[in-house]
């Protein structure tokens, strides 16, 4: 190849590198839309996680130092949670604060979108775990009289919590499916050369 020839195939090369790499830091308005729509659930999940964490810490806190017995240990356990419900909430917002919808390609859209539903799922499944384990903290209160008080306050306590986080995930969870596995289908029909993977759709 001649010295000509080469440059031009360079010059080509760095042309249509150019190109695709504006095509997948530009997304179509569709595209945009799906991604921003996803970034501003998750920011609503965060802060209304956080919210709750943090009325729980706060009432908890007071309320445990005027009451005693069951209702004390119930208001401790609801402040600890919370605490841990406050931390994964600020992890979350950090998350999606990072999240830039111009950047994403429609493969990374589409995976995270399922793996949100994924995760809201999966919470679900310990949130059920969690209820059944504040049930057993009660059931062992029966057996374990000097503890009665403890284990029924902290039992009642998981169980209020973890049916609140079911609640929670399962609510957004149908909220991202029915508004986003519609934007999903039609951004992959849309696509004219696919998305170049399989993804499980649910």
């Amino acid at each position: 190849m001649n010295p000509v020839r080469q440059l031009a195939f360079t010059l080509g090369s760095l042309l249509i590198g150019g190109v695709a790499m504006a095509q997948r830091v530009t997304p179509t308005p569709e595209l945009r839309d799906f991604s921003e729509q996803r970034i501003r659930h998750q920011k609503t999940l965060g802060l209304t996680l956080g919210s709750f964490a943090l009325v729980n810490i706060a009432v908890g806190a007071v309320a445990a130092g005027q009451t005693t017995g069951e209702t004390r240990y119930f208001h401790k356990m609801n402040v600890y949670w919370n605490l841990v419900n406050l931390g994964i909430a600020g992890v979350g917002l950090l998350g999606s604060r990072k999240k830039d919808p111009e950047a994403e390609t429609l493969a990374d859209a589409v995976r995270q979108h399922e793996n949100m539903k994924q995760l809201l799922l999966v919470n679900a499944g310990l949130d059920v775990a969690y209820i059944i384990g504040g049930g057993y903290l009660r059931e062992r209160a029966e057996t374990h009289p000097d503890k009665a008080d403890q284990l029924r306050g902290y039992g009642t306590s998981i169980m209020a919590q973890g049916g609140f986080l079911l609640a929670f995930d399962l609510v957004n969870y149908f909220i991202f499916k029915k508004r986003g596995d519609k934007q999903e289908r039609l951004l992959l029909s849309a696509s004219p050369n696919g998305l170049g993977v399989v993804l499980p759709i649910r």
